[in-house]
């Protein structure tokens, strides 16, 4: 018979995925909204111009001004805009929510320390290393993609340079095709373009990264 490890339940791991749960959930809300107003003006926009009833406001000789179906196009372009802010935002905030729960562990397990800046990435993942010792659901942690993520971070922050070369190089076919240079936007710095699968993606090396409730992963 298989050997079966006992369930070993993990607060830290509980308390962990369920607040990125509810970072997803709030993600998927933005989306969801998003999206509905976006069909909603795209549907408005398919019906006035089959309707053939012209509004909007011309000049003295007849020339149109402004039309209605130029305004829904606008409005549909800002909303697109949008979404692809509220994505950008929340790979933001869910690798901040992964930097901020090293520090909390770190704090668990020194509660004498004082307030210190643990450093970068690489000392964040170090740190992570030394807590495994003492806690079996800080091990093997955390998922090799979250430098990717990190990466991502520092694009959408700062149109970093130094990331741009990285990810170039190492940009996993998960998100093949979103890193991208427009010269009217940011003058030519690089910028993230995602998509909904695109955000799923990044959710579970977040989910990957830190600890679950049953620290043995069966």
């Amino acid at each position: 018979m298989p050997t079966k490890l006992p369930f070993v339940f993990s607060q830290r791991g509980y308390i962990y995925q369920s607040g990125l749960d509810c970072i997803r959930l709030a993600a998927r809300s933005g989306q969801n909204s998003l999206q509905e107003a976006i069909s909603s003006k795209e549907m408005e926009l398919k019906t006035y111009e089959e309707g053939g009833v012209f509004v909007g406001e011309r000049d003295e000789d007849g020339d149109v001004l402004w039309e209605k179906n130029e305004i829904l196009e606008l409005d549909i372009e800002r909303l697109q805009e949008a979404l692809l802010e509220l994505r950008r935002s929340f790979v933001l905030t869910a690798y901040h929510y992964w930097e901020t729960s090293v520090y909390k562990w770190h704090h668990q397990e020194n509660p004498k320390t004082k307030p210190l800046n643990l450093g970068n990435y690489e000392k964040l993942k170090r740190a992570l290393e030394a807590f495994g010792q003492k806690d079996p659901a800080l091990k093997n942690i955390p998922n090799d993609n979250l430098f990717i993520v990190c990466h991502l971070s520092n694009i959408i922050k700062h149109t970093s340079g130094n990331s741009e070369e990285y990810l170039s190089k190492n940009m996993p076919v998960e998100l093949s095709g979103t890193m991208k240079s427009d010269p009217e936007i940011y003058g030519g710095r690089p910028q993230i373009y995602l998509e909904e699968h695109h955000l799923k993606w990044i959710f579970d090396v977040i989910a990957k990264s830190g600890p679950i409730a049953n620290p043995n992963r069966v």
